[in-house]
């Protein structure tokens, strides 16, 4: 399993600013961010805490929508992670339109839960490209 580094974190928020022209550029929460490098990696009594790679890309759009690690382009940056994530792993997104756009957006404005994580798994897996 590959996972992201706070190198590649930064420089997709980073490309975000700069695609929109707009916007600072910075980490505004280190603790927060290295906390979102480690946590889907983390194991406990020999169980992975987010045991498929679709817990663990919905982690990660999920928890960098809701911690403004960044100055600006959080929400942007959270599904572009989520996405790559899944490229290093092997798997291809596609949606239509505004839907994912949408689908951010949500998962803002509900709570932080595990119920929400839960299903931002299931529409990122319905979204995957099949081979």
């Amino acid at each position: 399993m590959e996972y992201l580094t706070e190198e590649e974190l930064t420089e997709i928020n980073r490309r975000i600013i700069r695609r929109a022209g707009e916007g600072s550029i910075g980490v505004l929460d280190v603790n927060g961010l290295n906390s979102i490098i480690e946590a889907p990696k983390q194991v406990f009594f020999g169980r992975e805490a987010y045991p498929t790679v679709w817990l663990k890309a919905a982690y990660y759009l999920q928890k960098i929508t809701k911690k403004h690690l960044f100055a600006d382009g959080n929400k942007r940056t959270a599904f572009e992670a989520a996405k790559v994530f899944l490229i290093l792993n092997g798997i291809t997104l596609h949606f239509e339109g505004i839907e994912a756009g949408q689908m951010v957006l949500d998962v803002t404005n509900s709570p932080d839960s595990e119920e929400v994580m839960l299903k931002v798994a299931e529409y990122l897996k319905k979204h995957q490209v099949k081979k």
